[in-house]
Order: structure tokens, then C-alpha cells, then sequence
């Protein structure tokens, strides 16, 4: 008791009239003569406990958080070096910020591999990162260093989840698909193959094209210019000039249902396939990101009733086991190609020695161009060119130009792949050196800023101020 009862007697309590404290006054000061603060007590209790637990379980949230350096490299020959280099910074920021080898976490050996399932692993810790600088050093090391914000927690392993995080961080590119499955024995039209590459992309809220579609409407148009007598405009509409999609998944099915076998042991009987299966992820320009094959194989069964569920399960299985890594390589690039700048190829039809070298030399002075690989030269063909850099498609070819001089004209281009030739070589369709490359629009990163630890403070002042009120509340109406 705050209060001995011998202090307050029956005769001074009697004597504090109800006009100076009101009724509220007149029971406190009964409570303080009786001793009785069993009901104020309760309150505060409750009221000092949750303060703390709300404060402490904000705090230790963002204090299980560590902003990180770290720096990542890769040989510079490597075509996917900016890949690479881009996941080894992520898992060295996974090592300093919570302590963690996920190399052996992966089981990774061969990084220009494997670098997808890198960087899938360290986004289970990294929340948030931004690249600082990048660039091919004079060594032929490409280098990447970036700030991230790297949690303590134990990731998800599933691989769908890792890739949900990383299209939510960065936004998604526009995939398309083109399937084409042959299984003997199954009903031809039969889409066994294309449900789960659709439901896959929809489960990582990927951006689905449908070429179909959009073929349809092209040859709509085409049939629309020609009858109004514009034929070059739809033979171009035909000839699918412009670009529908960033990443194009192709996948090639090939089975046999080899019928109803016994199963063993007296269980119930099994309907048995084989089958061979290649996929191929690529660019617009027909760049090869990926590839993964299914060898055959003729122990292929299932228990279900009919021979089409049986398929459709097996093959489901089959992908799901090994057709993840396509996609992960394909939102690697496209989070690659966001933060370390556009990789552009540049193409050049019969080039000298002279121009190509001024060319390099042109892009390497520019401070907006991190990177330039010189990937083939043929004087009497078609010689190649990749950059990375931050200019859009049109600056990029008007910097090119302005390196060639007069005597070259740009040919044909989309945001990612910019052709050239010499105006002696003219030939066919006109030059479109005034053509605009339109770039996509940029997905906003999400970015999270930790907010400094007085503001902190203040927020625990002022739940510690609303929880008094509600103390003082139930005091007053007790």
C-alpha cells in the first residue's frame, strides 16, 4: 500500500467534502483510506507492460537490420560477368551483414553456372540494396559495389518465393512463351506443358505476353495498310520488326505414353511415359540467356486414372524440378540490366579496323559508359560490339555516329540492339537514321530508409502518453 490506512481516518475522510474533488475525488481518497488499489494497479501494470512490448518489438525489428558495403567481381570475358559480379557483392553483403557463408549454404561451384541460385539465396537476407559503382577495370575484372540492408532471418528456400521478392524489389519484364509439345499416344492439341509455365509466371506476378495475340492483331493491321495500299508498311508489320517482349521462353516436349503397366507388389496399376524436354530462354535479338534439358528417360509413371492426367502429372514434375533455374536467370538479367545499366549490342556491317577501334575508343571516354567489350570483328561481315551504359538506345546511337562520321547511317535498332552500315552498302529498306528507339518505361525500386533512433524515442514517449491516459480513464470511470 502507497498510502498506511492509519493516516486517512473515518473522520478526516468524512470531513473532505465532494465541492473540492468532485465524486471521482471523494472515492479516490475512500481507495487511498481503505487502502484498496487493487483496480489502479491493474491499469498501470497493464499499461507499463504493453509501452514496453510495443516499443521493444519495433525497435529490435529494424535493429535485427544491418546496412552493409560490400564489393563483387568477375572475369571480364565472362558473358554473364555483370550477373555474376552483381551476386557475388549480394553474398559478400550476406556475409558481413548477418554472418553468413551462403556459398556453402548453395553448394555452388562454378559461379558463371550458377549465379542465379546465388543471388536467389541472398535475397532471403538482403531486403533492400543499391548499386554505388560498376565498371570493367583496366585488369579485365568487371567490379560492382553496392549498400544493402541485410537481415538476420532465416530465409524461405522455396525457389518461388526467392523470386517473388526479387520481382517486387525491381518489377517484372515482359515474358512470352512459345511452347510446342508432341506427345504419341495423347490426344493432339492437348496443352500439357503451357499451364505450367502460365501458372508459374503468374505465381512470381511475372508480365505474360501472349504472341498469339498480338500476331493476330499485327496481321490485322497488315491486312488493314495493305488494302489501302501501304504494302512496305505491312510487309514490315509481317516481318515483326517492332518488339512485343523482353525475354522470349521457348519449350520443346517431346513423349511417348508406352501404356498400363501392373504395379509392383499388387498396388495399382501405372501408366507409363517417357519423355525429352529443352528449354531455352532468349532476348529479342536472339541472345541465349539460358538453357536446360531434360535427358529421356522411359520410368516415367503415374497412378492416376487417365492417361492425360497421368501426363500432364509427370511432366509437371519434371518442370517443377528442373525448369526454375530459366526463370531465375531471366529476372537476374532483367535486375542486372536495371541497376548496373542497359547492356546494349551494337552490330556493324563490314567495318574497318580503323572505325571499330575509334568506336571503342569514342564509348570508353564517355563517363555515362561503365563498359565496352569488343565481342567479334570481321572487316567483311558483321562485326559486334556489347556496352553497358546509361544512355537510352537513341543517345547511345547518335554517339556511335557521331564516331563513324558521314559515310554510316543507322540501319535498325529496338532498345537493346542497334545495326549500322556503310552508306556504300545501302541496300533495301531506307536508312531510319531519324528513327526514335522508344526505351520501356523503368519499374520504381522500392527502397526502404531506416529512420534514425530519436524518432524511435519519440514514439515510445508517446505510447507511454496514451497508454497514462487509458490508465487515467479507467481510473475515473471505476
Amino acid at each position: 500500500m502507497l498510502f498506511p490506512k492509519f493516516i486517512f481516518s473515518k473522520k478526516v475522510a468524512a470531513d473532505v467534502p465532494d465541492r473540492h474533488f468532485g465524486v471521482a475525488g471523494s472515492r479516490s481518497f475512500e481507495r487511498m483510506r481503505t487502502g484498496d488499489f487493487r483496480d489502479e494497479s491493474r491499469y498501470l501494470v497493464r499499461a507499463i507492460f504493453f509501452c514496453l512490448f510495443a516499443f521493444f518489438s519495433v525497435y529490435s525489428a529494424t535493429a535485427a537490420e544491418r546496412r552493409v558495403e560490400a564489393e563483387g567481381m568477375a572475369p571480364g570475358e565472362h558473358l554473364t560477368a555483370r550477373e555474376e559480379a552483381l551476386a557475388d557483392a549480394l553474398r559478400e553483403a550476406v556475409r558481413l551483414g548477418a554472418g553468413i557463408d551462403i556459398t556453402s549454404q548453395t553448394r555452388v561451384t562454378d559461379m558463371q553456372l550458377d549465379y542465379d541460385r546465388m543471388f536467389g539465396s541472398a535475397f532471403g537476407y538482403v531486403r533492400d540494396y543499391a548499386v554505388i559503382e560498376s565498371a570493367l577495370g583496366a585488369d579485365g575484372i568487371y567490379r560492382v559495389k553496392v549498400q544493402a540492408t541485410v537481415g538476420d532471418t532465416a530465409p524461405d528456400r522455396r525457389d518461388a518465393v526467392a523470386l517473388q521478392q526479387m520481382v517486387r524489389l525491381k518489377g517484372s519484364p515482359r515474358v512470352a512463351l512459345e511452347v510446342d509439345e508432341l506427345i504419341e499416344g495423347i490426344p493432339a492439341g492437348s496443352e500439357l506443358a503451357k499451364p505450367w509455365f502460365e501458372n508459374s509466371a503468374r505465381e512470381m506476378q511475372l508480365h505474360l505476353v501472349d504472341l498469339a495475340t498480338v500476331n493476330r492483331n499485327d496481321d490485322r493491321l497488315a491486312t488493314r495498310d495493305a488494302f489501302f495500299g501501304e504494302g512496305q508498311q505491312a510487309a514490315m508489320r509481317r516481318a515483326d520488326f517492332s518488339q512485343e517482349a523482353d525475354f522470349l521462353i521457348q519449350a520443346k516436349v517431346r513423349g511417348r505414353y508406352l501404356g498400363k503397366q501392373d504395379g509392383a507388389y499388387g498396388s495399382l496399376p501405372e501408366h507409363r511415359f517417357s519423355y525429352v524436354v529443352d528449354l531455352r530462354a532468349l532476348r529479342p535479338n536472339g541472345q541465349v540467356i539460358a538453357s536446360v534439358s531434360i535427358p529421356g528417360n522411359e520410368h516415367y509413371d503415374s497412378r492416376l486414372d487417365s492417361p492425360d492426367a497421368a501426363a500432364r502429372e509427370i511432366l509437371h514434375k519434371l518442370l517443377q524440378n528442373d525448369a526454375w533455374s530459366l526463370y531465375r536467370k531471366v529476372v537476374v538479367q532483367w535486375m542486372t540490366e536495371l541497376d548496373l545499366g542497359s547492356l546494349i549490342r551494337l552490330e556493324f556491317a563490314q567495318i574497318s579496323d580503323a572505325n571499330y577501334d575509334a568506336v571503342q575508343q569514342a564509348l570508353r571516354s564517355d563517363s555515362k559508359v561503365t563498359s565496352v567489350w569488343p565481342r567479334e570483328f570481321d572487316s567483311r561481315g558483321l562485326s559486334f560490339i556489347d556496352v553497358e551504359s546509361r544512355f537510352k538506345a537513341d543517345a547511345l546511337k547518335r554517339k556511335v555516329l557521331n564516331a563513324l562520321g558521314a559515310n554510316w547511317s543507322y540501319d535498325r535498332g529496338t532498345e537493346d540492339y542497334l545495326q549500322f552500315k556503310s552508306n556504300g552498302n545501302v541496300s533495301g529498306m531506307q536508312s531510319a537514321g531519324e528513327t526514335t528507339v522508344q526505351p520501356l518505361p523503368q519499374p520504381v525500386s522500392e527502397s526502404s530508409s531506416k529512420l534514425p533512433a530519436w524518432v524511435w524515442v519519440l514514439i515510445g514517449a508517446g505510447f507511454v502518453a496514451l497508454l497514462f491516459g487509458i490508465f487515467q480513464m479507467g481510473r475515473r470511470s471505476s
